[in-house]
Parts: C-alpha cells; structure tokens; sequence
C-alpha cells in the first residue's frame, strides 16, 4: 500500500479497535462450540455456513430483513427456462446514495454449497463483522445475503420440479445474483463482493462478469480454475453415491436414498474438515464413532435432487482464462489446512498474477484455522478485509466526483506507468506545471479509473486522446466534472501531457499526448502537467487510421455515442484502436 492508502487502513483499524471485545463473543466461548459443532453436526464446511452456524443462540442479534424476489422467464446457461424463479434473500442496514445518485455502501456476501445467507448471522461471522465499529458495521453498510439458486428458500429441485428443474451453472447464479441486486433491490453498485467456498467462487465470476459493478473483491477458501483433480473426484464421488442407490429411481424417488446421501455426506465431511480439529474434538474411539454416527443423521434430513444439483452446478466453472478482466482489487484469502484447495498445487500463487490488483493471502495452519471451513471464522481473516477496504477507497470515490478523495495532492513529482496494446510509456507529473491538473490525474489513476479504455482519438504525427471509461455508466459520472484551470507554465510541444477541453475551467479527465508541435495552443489555456519519460515511440505507433471519425475532441460533439456505449460501441465500430490496459503509478 502507498502512503495514502496506509493512513486509510490505520482509520480503520483504530476504528475496530476502540471496540471492547467483551461486546462480542469470547474467543473461548467460540472454540468451545466449535468443538460440539465438529462432533454433533456434519462438516458441511463446503457450504457457506461452516457446520456450527446452524446453532445461533449464542450468535449475536443483528437486525434484518428477509424478502423474495422473482425473476420471470429467466433462462439458464442451458437454454432452459423458468417461468418464475424465486431468489431469496436478507439484508442489514440500509442503502445510501452519493451525491450521483448511486449507492455507495452496499456489500453482497455469497454463501457455499448447500447454505443460505442467513448462515452469515452467526457469532463468528456477523459477531466479527457486522457490530459498532467493526469493518463492515451494519449502521454504515447496507450488507445482502442473498440464497442462491438451488440453495436456502430460493428455487430449487426439492420445490417439486425434481429433475426437470434448469440446470444451473455458476454462471447462472452470479447472473440470477446480479439481477436480485440491480433490478429487485436498485443497487447499481457495490462497495464489496465476498463469499465462502462456493459463494468465492462466484466472486471471480462476479468480477469478470461485471467487472464495473464492485469496488473490490474477496474470496474467501477457492481457486480460480477448472475443478479437477480430487476436487472434482469428491464431488463425482458424492453425485455418483447418490445415483448408484436403488432408492433414488432417476430423481422419481418416494423416500430419500440414504445410503447414497450417507455415502455422499462422508466424503464430503472428510474432504471438508481439519484433522487437527477433528482430532481434538474426538480424542476416544468412542466420540469419533459417535461424530460418525451424526453424519448419517445429518444425511437424513437432506434432499438428494439438490445435493446432486449443488455439486453438479461447479462442472464448467473456470475463471483462469478471463482473470485479466477483473479490475477491482481483489485478495483471495486461503488456509494452508484447507484439503480442497491445497496451497501444494501452487494454483493461487500462479493465478494471482493474473489479476491486475490482486493479492493472494494464505493463512497459516493453527488452532484458529478450520481447514475449509476457515473461511467462516472472520476472527482470522478480518485485518485482511480492513486492509483491503483501505486499498480500494480510491476507487470506491469512483463513482462520487464529489468525494473527498479527489482533492488529495499528488507527490511534487511522480510516474505513471500507462500499459497499451502497443506496449508501455511512462508519464511524469510535476504539481509545480500544473497542480490541479497532476492531482486529478494521479488520483483517477490510483483509483482505475482508465483502465481497460481505448485511444478514442489518434491524429498522426499530433496527438493521442483518451480519457473516457469504457463503463459507461462511470463514464457518465464523470462527464461534466469540470474543474478549474491551471496557469500555462509549460509548452505543449512533443511528449507533454496535457487536458483536453471546450473553454476555460471545463476540463475533466480526457488527455491527449502529444506526439507534434502545439504550442500555438499555449495561449488558449491548455496546461501540461506531465511529460512522456519513456516510450514515446509507442504512443507513435497507436493507431491513427481513423482520424476525427472514431469521436473526435470535446468541442466537435460527437462523442456522445462513446459515452452512452463505452467499449462495447467502441470495438463494434472501430475495432483497430488500440486500447488502454492499466494505468498505474509507479
């Protein structure tokens, strides 16, 4: 983290910390019933809710609300369809609006496996979280746990459809997720994205679906690629168990499959657990077979038809290809005890280089850590979620021209290194040129705000203009966030780095590089704050074939088309731009 960022982290750790821990839960109190939980409850530790979080009397009440909201012929992955498709859902604390109207402090948090969202209202989730203070205190986030498709009250097989319910697909239930948020609720953004197992699973899927929607990411307990290996060997191992039962008659069954759930619920149970707790928690044979003897309890209140849907739905998820997408910090939290995702494969360590703002945090084995099932103990990993909360209030300001954020200063002198489809070129911003123009750059550049745009407007041997999101909906944020103009103390001749602009204090966030000689406009106000230090030759080489055409500068007018379609109009008419991958100060 820089220095700005760190001030940021260090307010939100002397915020938690003011908090008496004896408001909450004691840490032995948690131990001890997680320990009764190891031995009276199965191990669903793939789901959400690690396999305590069934017993909430101790749990600390937050208050809430449930709601259902329905989704009309929604169409799967498939092409199946579903006349109406239930997504269920409960929130904490309330939205709130900045100044553009959008919301600004709404965090979805995504459950595992076979879980609901009301799993998250558990002592060692929410009583980490959610009280006065704490990193996403409910009186300052409006938090949504929404249930899946297929999972908690939400739609699923067990309604009646049976086997002839859609089959859905990971893709299916961040898209399902995405329409209860946008279209059910009205939030167009998100301040966070995290969930447990599955749910973090979802969470890349959230980011390179929708990778404007969020401000950051966490994944807690997953990897970013195809499940194989024994991943994928476990699940085949449970769906096969229940499919081999006599009992379960293709789906038609009249009583559940037990064997098969039984069977089912012990390799999941095994795959899903921590040997050191497991250990410590059945020191006899006497209590490991009593634990034994509550799985196969467990199994019985179970439905075969959505335990082979839960598993079933994993079969084609694979971020890998499409990591580069993602463009909101995102930290993926892993322990070293989790049998599902071994850090041994060295999956994470590779994949996270994938990702531009990504960070690849493992957890190391302890009496804290419980295996899979570690992603629900917040105890453990919230100082990562304060930190990343502190990284990424830049770009939570995205969305908000008016924040406080934007009037920070920039270093008397700093680089930024701008990486294109043409290759690299450094600029260097001096404050002493330009203040107001170097500030603004630097800290829409810390924030993301140019990344993944285009070179809208390239004139040979003249300039290079970019400067609109290929989001849309940020790019007509900011459109008309003018701001005063700086004195001219520099020429603008070849290398400079200066704002393009209609008239006096009209600039916002278009720049143009200069590749020739215009210096005659010195005289119309057009401040340098920068220079190109280093890859000149690569602006040169952008591609200029379409002239004014592709938009055009501010005063011609024509950028309206660029602004209401983003990329997405961007490439369709002109493809040959060369785009704008990241931004970033050195």
């Amino acid at each position: 983290m820089d220095a700005q960022a760190r001030a940021i982290f260090d307010k939100y750790l002397h915020t938690y910390s003011r908090i008496p821990r004896a408001k909450f839960q004691a840490a032995d109190e948690i131990a001890r019933r997680d320990r009764i939980c190891l031995m009276t409850r199965p191990l669903f530790a793939l789901l959400l809710t690690a396999a305590c979080w069934g017993q909430t009397d101790n749990a600390p009440h937050f208050p809430n609300q449930e709601g259902d909201y329905t989704v009309h012929d929604f169409e799967f992955k498939s092409g199946e369809k579903l006349a109406e498709l239930r997504l269920h859902y409960t929130t904490l604390g309330s939205p709130t609006r900045n100044a553009a109207g959008h919301v600004n402090n709404a965090v979805l948090i995504m459950h595992g496996t076979g879980g609901q969202g009301r799993g998250f209202l558990s002592a060692q989730f929410a009583g980490e979280l959610f009280g006065p203070g704490q990193p996403l205190d409910i009186a300052r986030y409006y938090i949504i746990l929404p249930d899946a498709i297929g999972n908690g009250k939400s739609s699923k097989p067990s309604d009646g459809l049976r086997t002839r319910f859609p089959h859905y697909r990971y893709d299916d239930m961040v898209k399902a997720d995405y329409l209860l948020l946008h279209d059910g609720l009205h939030v167009d953004h998100l301040r966070l994205v995290m969930g447990t197992s599955m749910g973090a699973m979802h969470t890349w899927v959230w980011g390179e679906m929708y990778p404007d929607f969020m401000d950051a990411l966490m994944p807690l307990a997953s990897a970013p690629v195809e499940i194989a290996g024994r991943n994928r060997m476990f699940r085949a191992m449970i769906m096969q168990a229940i499919r081999n039962d006599p009992d379960w008659h293709d789906g038609e069954y009249t009583k559940q499959p037990l064997n098969g759930l039984t069977a089912a619920e012990y390799a999941l149970w095994m795959m899903t657990s921590s040997p050191l707790q497991l250990q410590k928690a059945n020191p006899t044979h006497e209590q490991a077979d009593a634990a034994v003897v509550k799985v196969r309890q467990a199994a019985e209140k179970l439905d075969a038809n959505d335990m082979l849907y839960y598993f079933d739905a994993s079969t084609d998820y694979n971020p890998d290809p499409m990591l580069d997408r993602i463009k909101a910090p995102l930290y993926a939290v892993n322990s070293a005890d989790d049998v599902v995702n071994p850090p041994e494969l060295g999956i994470l360590d590779r994949e996270i280089k994938k990702v531009t703002h990504g960070r690849y945090i493992l957890i190391p084995t302890s009496d804290e850590t419980r295996g899979h099932g570690t992603h629900s103990r917040a105890v453990v990993w919230k100082n990562y979620l304060l930190e990343l909360l502190a990284e990424s209030e830049p770009r939570a300001a995205l969305m908000d021209p008016a924040n406080q954020n934007w009037k920070q200063s920039a270093p008397a002198v700093y680089r930024v290194r701008v990486a294109t489809t043409q290759g690299n070129f450094t600029i260097e911003g001096h404050r002493d040129w330009a203040p107001l123009g170097a500030d603004r750059f630097y800290n829409l550049v810390r924030a993301g705000f140019y990344d993944d745009s285009r070179f809208f407007r390239v004139i040979a041997n003249d300039f290079a203009q970019f400067g609109i999101p290929g989001d849309p909906v940020l790019a007509a944020t900011w459109r008309n966030a003018s701001f005063p103009d700086d004195a001219v103390k520099q020429s603008n001749i070849r290398g400079y780095v200066a704002y393009a602009m209609t008239g006096p204090n009209a600039r916002t966030t278009q720049i143009f590089v200069l590749m020739g000689d215009r210096s005659r406009q010195d005289k119309d106000g057009f401040a340098p704050f920068g220079i190109v230090v280093q890859g000149l030759d690569v602006v040169d080489k952008l591609y200029s074939g379409y002239g004014e055409s592709a938009g055009g500068g501010m005063r011609g007018g024509k950028q309206a088309k660029i602004f209401e379609g983003g990329n997405a109009y961007m490439d369709a008419a002109c493809p040959k731009l060369d785009k704008l991958l990241r931004a970033a100060v050195l």
